[in-house]
């Protein structure tokens, strides 16, 4: 007989806004984050209060990112906030998030989008976990960790899916099930997204032309970087190099 779902409904109308979600500071390598419509945040666990440098909620509690988060890693956050609040789901991206101040790291990071009672959409919440860690010790990541581990480092080497799939201890088929399925995305999409990744730590920390920094990071040249980058970003290496720096 299944349990009759007005009671499910009864209990958590019940609870007040604050059940359950202190249960994630006992996660200090986890994130948890609830911002309104505005960008402004609601709610964060006491790991991103630390992450950030700070000692209390206070210190983030009703501030947007631009007020504490450099630029360049604010706006690639809203711009996957105005999707969400548009009614899309984000589930396993990778991106650079701060760890503390000055000090950068990859994470996964999901968002869903918050709706009130009348079905309108009046924030978004999500999560961001330290990929490395992630990935060692949760299913399913855990069959994945040397692949991440592998692509961490040699990122810029050509797609190569067999080889992936051998680091994973498994068949190329079964690989890409278990990968997409992971990250909500596919292996060559992963190394895409990452390679990105590393292309604007690179524009902001180095000085070296935009054809060197396609050939390190694995992009077959000049054009072919423009290209993803304006999908990914929205502009040209040469224009986000400029508003950032």
């Amino acid at each position: 007989m299944s349990f009759p779902p007005d009671l499910i409904a009864s209990f958590f109308a019940s609870l007040s806004s604050e059940q359950g979600l202190r249960l994630f500071d006992a996660l200090p390598d986890t994130r948890l984050f609830v911002k309104d419509a505005n960008g402004v945040y609601m709610h964060v666990s006491q790991g991103m209060v630390l992450a950030h440098g700070f000692i209390h909620e206070n210190a983030i509690l009703g501030r947007t990112d631009y007020d504490f988060i450099p630029a360049y890693l604010a706006d690639q956050y809203t711009r996957d906030d105005k999707r969400v609040l548009e009614g899309n789901e984000i589930w396993g991206r990778v991106e650079m998030v701060m760890r503390h101040p000055q000090c950068h790291d990859w994470y996964l990071t999901s968002k869903i989008p918050l709706r009130a009672k009348d079905g309108r959409i009046v924030g978004l919440a999500g999560i961001s976990r330290d990929l490395e860690k992630t990935a060692r010790f949760a299913s399913p990541f855990t069959q994945l960790a040397p692949v991440l581990e592998y692509i961490r480092e040699e990122f810029a080497a050509p797609f190569d899916l067999a080889l992936l799939a051998q680091h994973a201890g498994m068949s190329k088929r079964s690989f890409q099930r278990h990968f997409k399925k992971a990250f909500q995305m596919t292996p060559s999409g992963y190394l895409r997204q990452f390679r990105i990744g590393k292309v604007c730590q690179m524009l902001l920390e180095t000085d070296e032309t935009i054809s060197a920094i396609a050939q390190e990071t694995g992009f077959t040249d000049h054009s072919h970087l423009i290209r993803e980058f304006a999908s990914a970003i929205g502009s040209t290496p040469s224009a986000y190099r400029t508003r950032y720096r």
